[in-house]
């Protein structure tokens, strides 16, 4: 049976009736040629797809691949041509579906190539590394002057030499404290309209007092420290800690006390330009009878003679009042700056027992590590306690991130360090050989 027949015969099952033509058949017999060369393209171009994304496959394997998968641009090239291959069916005239056919390999639209596993995996361990906690040097107010820095409330201080500048967020700004003072202490704990400086009131040595001035707005209010040295000695601060609240002051210091041999005449009624104490004499410089030399034996007992025999002495103390009228003084046993924190609106005083910031008064013995040597400093904050203690005649850290070298964080050998807290950041303040560095976490 031919094609003619079985057109008509299934046009008869059907029950149309249509004319048959000779014209009629030849029109399904092109068609049926049209569809079967279609498709043998659409084969034979799906194959040299593949055959070209084995090859790209294999190169990008040998060669290392590139920043695009090139399988993944094949494939939506080969989804495209079936796309348009498909809707193609539909045409009805010869020359559309030669066209259809033939459609373009290359997207219209930006791929985005698969992640390779060594993308997937630099990801992720920059992920985790930019997770970790990292340390920054701050640079001091004064670039290449040496400075010191003092926490105080959610601040830090730098002092470089008379100067005194407050860190704000990230940058350095001078405050602007009372001319007439030689400021030593400073306290921001309740802001600057709040301002409390310590510090030595005139110029002269021998007559200067050491006072505490605090501003409320545009008042000032002045507290004075009592002198307790004898006459003729004087003292010379290196380092001072100073907190105020409403009803109390404290100051903690450092201090170099010696005798002065011009105050020293001075006390004993003499007046001197220059002097100098060599064994028992004293040469002095007389504004009117010029160049004098003086016995201290001539004088009689003098309150001064400990130190004119033994020389200049450090001590450290605590001096505090609780209305600027009464005062009193605690010696301190180590020769340095001692912290002063304000715990529930009372001053307190860090010790070797305790460690001490505002807000928080923690007993070394309960937080030091087990294999620990000594608890330097705690701090305990939102995410958790940072801390300083030495092992192994080395400082370590203690942070959200686990233990590390505090030598890890200054290139310069570690002496010692204090933690503190400038708004929502953790700071180490550092001392190596070449002085103080202060240091801010960041994530």
């Amino acid at each position: 049976m031919n094609l003619d027949d079985e057109v008509r015969r299934h046009l008869r099952d059907t029950g149309e009736q249509v004319a048959l033509t000779p014209g009629l058949v030849d029109a399904v017999r092109v068609r049926a040629a049209t569809r079967a060369r279609r498709r043998r393209l659409l084969f034979s171009g799906l194959s040299s797809l593949v055959a070209v994304a084995l090859v790209g496959g294999l190169l990008a394997v040998l060669f290392g691949g590139s920043d695009q998968d090139p399988t993944s641009l094949e494939v939506a090239a080969l989804a495209e041509t079936a796309s348009k291959s498909e809707d193609s069916q539909g045409e009805t005239t010869q020359d559309s579906e030669a066209q259809a056919s033939i459609a373009s390999t290359n997207p219209t639209y930006e791929t985005v190539p698969l992640a390779t596993d060594n993308e997937s995996q630099s990801s992720a361990l920059l992920s985790k590394n930019s997770a970790q906690t990292d340390w920054i040097e701050v640079t001091g107010p004064v670039p290449g002057a040496s400075t010191e820095y003092v926490y105080s409330g959610d601040t830090v201080l730098g002092h470089v030499g008379t100067e005194w500048f407050v860190r704000d967020e990230s940058s350095w700004r001078q405050l602007d404290l009372p001319d007439s003072l030689d400021v030593i202490a400073v306290d921001l704990g309740v802001g600057e309209d709040f301002l409390r400086v310590g510090g030595w009131l005139g110029d002269d040595l021998c007559s200067r007092e050491l006072v505490i001035q605090v501003k409320n707005g545009n008042q000032w209010e002045q507290y004075e420290i009592p002198d307790q040295l004898a006459p003729g000695v004087v003292s010379s601060v290196s380092g001072a800690r100073l907190r105020v609240t409403d009803h109390e002051l404290a100051m903690s210091r450092i201090e170099e006390i010696a005798v002065d041999p011009v105050c020293l005449l001075q006390s004993l009624g003499i007046d001197a330009v220059e002097a100098e104490i060599v064994d028992d004499l004293v040469y002095a410089t007389d504004p009117k009878a010029g160049r004098v030399i003086y016995s201290l034996s001539k004088f009689g007992p003098l309150e001064a003679q400990e130190f004119i025999s033994s020389g200049p002495s450090e001590r450290s103390l605590l001096v505090r009042s609780t209305g600027g009228g009464k005062w009193t003084t605690t010696p301190l046993p180590d020769y340095e700056v001692t912290e002063l924190g304000v715990v529930d609106g009372i001053i307190m005083m860090e010790d070797a027992e305790h460690t001490v910031h505002d807000g928080q008064r923690l007993k070394r013995t309960e937080v030091i590590p087990s294999d620990a040597e000594q608890l330097i400093d705690a701090l305990v904050t939102s995410s958790g306690m940072s801390m300083l203690f030495e092992r192994d005649e080395k400082i370590w850290l203690r942070d959200t991130d686990g233990e590390h070298l505090l030598s890890q964080v200054s290139d310069q050998p570690v002496l010692w360090g204090r933690l503190g807290r400038v708004s929502a950041e953790v700071t180490i303040v550092v001392e190596t050989q070449q002085g103080q560095a202060l240091w801010v976490s960041g994530q």
